[in-house]
């Protein structure tokens, strides 16, 4: 049609192989309709200043929040990788914290699932130390000794609790808790965000039936609000920016399938892109 005048040309030209589809089957495995988990972000954050925010991997699908910050500009080194297991996701997170006091490269998102391993996002200088907890008894010992909670993730009976030192996100006083249901955890972030608290993260065990939810004392206003279409959504998302709220956290809850998307007045933000349920692979 684009030949006629009557539809604009195409961004990529039309080619033909002259090949039978019976003797070149489409594979089932890492097929079409997926993207490897490493060429999504790197494609993004290879044309933009944006750091990715947050991020959800729940059944080979994965949930993503690209933005720019004021905290981040101009940006400093970042790289994202994927692996398959915590033994070898261990193995690079060390080598990332020994480059050197001004190469050092801490964690700033992680995410994982069930069957698809671990993606994760690093940013340079990001704090003064970082470790990863596997315990939710860990956690108040970190706290005493300067900690806080930056990122989490599940898999299994496992949390993945990523504490970092020094970080400038997280200024203000951090409360964490762990209900066991969905209903639980919605009453204690109501009751947190009546007394000026925000979500900064949240990760659902489902070998232990816990939710882990992390919230932090700040001056700025929260809205959150879960999905069964991620459209909808988008669509609330959209409509909620131009109320000057940024999307800041996102999570698919393994309980029931619906998307949750914390959104802030967070000025530190810019602009935004996110990515809903995209099938990846490691």
């Amino acid at each position: 049609m684009y030949m006629t005048g009557k539809k604009s040309r195409p961004g990529t030209e039309l080619l033909y192989s002259g090949g039978n589809r019976n003797d070149f089957p489409i594979t089932t495995e890492h097929a079409y309709d997926s993207v490897k988990y490493t060429e999504l972000v790197g494609r993004h954050l290879a044309q933009s200043e944006d750091i990715v925010v947050s991020q959800s991997l729940h059944n080979g699908r994965v949930s993503i929040i690209f933005a720019s910050s004021r905290r981040y500009i101009p940006r400093p080194p970042v790289s994202w990788a994927s692996r398959s297991n915590y033994d070898s996701l261990t193995e690079l997170v060390n080598k990332n914290w020994t480059l050197g006091s001004q190469k050092s490269k801490q964690i700033y998102s992680l995410t994982c699932d069930e069957n698809s391993g671990f993606g994760v996002f690093f940013l340079t200088n990001y704090g003064t130390s970082q470790k990863i907890l596997t315990k939710l008894s860990e956690i108040e010992d970190a706290r005493k000794d300067g900690f806080k909670i930056t990122s989490c993730a599940a898999q299994g009976s496992t949390f993945y609790i990523v504490v970092t030192k020094g970080s400038r996100e997280f200024k203000g006083k951090q409360v964490w808790f762990s209900p066991n249901s969905w209903a639980g955890a919605n009453r204690l972030i109501q009751q947190n965000q009546t007394e000026g608290r925000v979500v900064t993260g949240i990760c659902y065990s489902t070998g232990q039936g816990k939710y882990l939810v992390v919230m932090m004392e700040t001056s700025e206003g929260q809205i959150y609000k879960k999905f069964c279409d991620v459209a909808d959504l988008d669509r609330w998302v959209k409509k909620e920016h131009k109320e000057g709220f940024h999307p800041t956290t996102i999570f698919k809850d393994p309980t029931d399938d619906k998307t949750l998307v914390v959104m802030r007045k967070d000025r530190s933000m810019l602009r935004y892109t996110c990515r809903y349920n995209c099938k990846v692979f490691c």
